[in-house]
């Protein structure tokens, strides 16, 4: 059983962010908006017009789309991608939380703290291709904290798949698991 103080900050998550049903079932397979934004541009003839760019996710195809549309909305641009960086929207962070929180390794774990638990983290993890969380894949790191004597101990890394809603690695190591370990943000970063 997870510590009451890691059980309250769970059900705030869940009150605050989470209509009627789980989070897990609300991300499920469906597109998903993860960023919008309207703004004012100067177009080449000098006039002034709204535009909005909106990325979205869809986890059947894998494919992120960003799109900018007009005041009247008529499409101006489509972009399709494989790959973004985009962060965890907040239905997203509330459902990896909760998967986190009912992973039975990390629930065990967290059940034994002595002090409060939080989950923290949703720093997007890009990997190379044929990695669940390559191209098409949409996932998220995570950590399991546990407060000792005032300081922050690590119980677990924890990379989350929201493509496929579930928890990919609940015991990731925090040094080789990350965007680091994309052998091409490896070649960058000797460059």
């Amino acid at each position: 059983m997870p510590c009451p103080r890691f059980l309250a900050l769970l059900a705030l998550t869940a009150l605050v962010a989470a209509p009627a049903w789980s989070q897990t079932e609300r991300i499920g397979s469906q597109t998903r908006v993860l960023f919008t934004s309207t703004d004012t541009i100067k177009d080449n003839d000098g006039v002034y017009r709204q535009i909005t760019t909106t990325l979205t996710y869809e986890p059947v195809r894998g494919a992120y789309v960003q799109t900018v549309t007009d005041a009247s909305g008529a499409l101006l641009s489509s972009d399709e991608r494989s790959v973004s960086v985009a962060a965890p929207t907040p239905a997203e962070a509330a459902a990896a939380v909760q998967l986190v929180a009912d992973h039975p390794e990390i629930a065990t774990l967290t059940a034994g703290a002595s002090g409060p638990v939080t989950i923290e983290g949703g720093f997007p993890l890009v990997r190379e291709e044929g990695h669940p969380c390559g191209p098409g894949g949409r996932c998220a790191l995570y950590d399991v904290w546990e407060t000792v004597d005032g300081s922050l101990e690590r119980i677990r890394f924890v990379i989350v798949d929201l493509r496929n809603v579930r928890v990919l690695d609940a015991d990731a190591d925090p040094q080789a698991d990350t965007n680091l370990a994309n052998p091409a943000a490896r070649r960058q970063s000797r460059l």
